[in-house]
């Protein structure tokens, strides 16, 4: 399942506060109770918070990816890691935190990105679940 909507920019209130562009997820394919780094790629060197289907007016900082904002490294890429529990849309939210007036209380986001995450693909190539000859192979095989 392909990323379900390119990456749509919220513009925020004009202020001093760098925000971040973009965000990116390591993976096209997206399952449940797998663990992947959502990247977003910043303006400038300035904390970062994300948060996944949370809506920015009751944001907190317990809500964020890794329970902290993060800041960008060198490349100005801000990093954290997310492991989706449930099918379905998600929208992840990047938040510019930078050390001014207003965190947690409301900020809007200021990029975000629609994610489908499935259910994980079952088997692992096992024997057992072919009909008829998957008990003859698992007694030859052990």
């Amino acid at each position: 399942m392909a990323i379900a909507g390119a990456m749509s920019m919220i513009a925020g209130p004009a202020s001093a506060e760098p925000a971040p562009t973009s965000i990116t997820v390591s993976s096209e394919d997206l399952y449940v109770d797998e663990t992947y780094t959502v990247t977003v790629h910043c303006q400038e060197h300035s904390t970062v918070g994300v948060a996944v289907d949370i809506d920015p007016a009751v944001a907190e900082q317990s809500d964020l990816l890794g329970g902290i904002p993060v800041a960008p490294n060198e490349d100005l890429l801000a990093t954290v890691q997310w492991t989706p529990t449930s099918t379905g849309t998600h929208t992840l939210y990047a938040y510019g935190c930078a050390s001014g007036v207003g965190w947690p209380d409301y900020r809007p986001p200021t990029a975000s990105l629609t994610v489908d995450v499935v259910a994980a693909p079952t088997g692992t190539g096992s024997a057992d679940g072919i009909p008829v000859i998957g008990p003859i192979l698992r007694e030859l095989f052990g």
